[in-house]
């Protein structure tokens, strides 16, 4: 009996220890994710680059006091670049050298990701503040008038500009661009994440995760949705390698405040229908958000004079990503002045439909 006692009370000593061991790990590791977190530049005033480009040059504008990078590739007529919610410029680099033998491509981290500022405060990250700040950068490149191509947040910056700038536009592309037909009742999810990223300390738990890069397949296979069980291991390695740059240079406050930007962003769908530059807008037949990309198709093949509209069947909403070339033939035959057919360059196995 005697000795059954002190064995039952070594193992309860055994396991109260073992709990202090998991609980110990736990906090170092939970310190180790917020110091990753917390070390992102806030203000890039030395302009100070991640990691080189796979193509192109590393340049900076300073705007509105705000440093905003970009990268330039590329010679001829200017095409701006504008990636999605959450992402870098890198998310161009599968389409750059399609269209940068054509056009010189200035490919841009808008304020809140890569090596551009990420404003704590003062900046709340909508769909015109942001278009504002594009604007501006043109005045400040000293560039009168451009083609602009966006995806997703991006897509509704170029609209956004298209609709209240449309001096400063030439042609619009925009892969599934958002913010338009009065929607903002169509909550675009982004699950828990958004619900921790507003907590100040919380908050930076899961994007010290994002940053330390033990996500980065788990992001990419989300994002890629249907087409990853198609995708060779080497597609899926250069992808993951993207998304691992987009998540690298993560912070809270910006993304948060971007995963509302539906919410908080002004309706300017008045405004969406004065628009008068000609507009490219693809959407994928798989992807996430096809009922916003289809009602907003209909929005603007319903108000404006001049709209090309392309589902890929097979597509995804990152259609950039899946597939660059059809991307890069049908923006080629859009913006070619004399109408050139480039969809001989589109994969057989690609289906369109208007």
């Amino acid at each position: 009996m005697v000795i059954g006692f002190f064995d039952d009370r070594g193992k309860r000593i055994s396991r109260d220890m073992g709990l202090k061991r998991v609980g110990l790990i736990l906090l170092m590791f939970s310190w180790v994710l917020l110091n990753i977190a917390c070390s992102y530049r806030v203000k890039n005033d030395q302009h100070k680059i991640y990691l080189k480009p796979k193509y192109g040059m590393d340049k900076f504008a300073v705007v509105q006091g705000y440093n905003i990078h970009y990268v330039e590739a590329g010679e001829g007529q200017p095409i701006l670049l504008i990636p999605g919610a959450f992402s870098t410029y890198r998310h161009w680099n599968k389409i750059i050298p399609f269209l940068s033998r054509h056009y010189k491509l200035l490919c841009i981290d808008y304020l809140g990701v890569g090596d551009s500022d990420k404003p704590r405060s003062g900046f709340k990250y909508t769909i015109e503040e942001q278009a504002d700040l594009i604007a501006n950068m043109m005045e400040k490149l000293q560039i009168p008038k451009v083609h602009i191509m966006g995806v997703s947040y991006g897509g509704a910056m170029a609209l956004n500009i298209a609709a209240r700038y449309p001096e400063k536009v030439d042609k619009i592309i925009s892969i599934e661009g958002n913010g338009i037909n009065g929607n903002k009742h169509q909550k675009i999810s982004y699950g828990s994440m958004e619900d921790l990223l507003r907590f100040p300390v919380i908050g930076e738990v899961p994007i010290g995760i994002i940053r330390s890069g033990l996500a980065d397949r788990f992001v990419t296979k989300s994002v890629m949705g249907k087409a990853w069980g198609q995708m060779s291991e080497t597609e899926k390695k250069e992808i993951i390698q993207i998304i691992s740059q987009n998540n690298k240079t993560a912070s809270r406050i910006s993304w948060y405040r971007i995963s509302r930007t539906i919410e908080t962003s002004r309706d300017f769908t008045d405004e969406a229908k004065t628009i008068q530059a000609p507009v490219l807008y693809l959407y994928g037949g798989n992807s996430t958000y096809h009922d916003m990309a289809m009602m907003n198709a209909e929005f603007l093949k319903t108000h404006l004079p001049n709209v090309k509209i392309f589902q890929v069947k097979d597509g995804i909403h990152d259609l950039e990503l899946q597939k660059p070339k059809d991307v890069a033939a049908l923006v080629l035959e859009f913006l070619a002045p004399n109408g050139a057919n480039e969809r001989n360059a589109l994969n057989s196995d690609t289906q369109l439909s208007r």
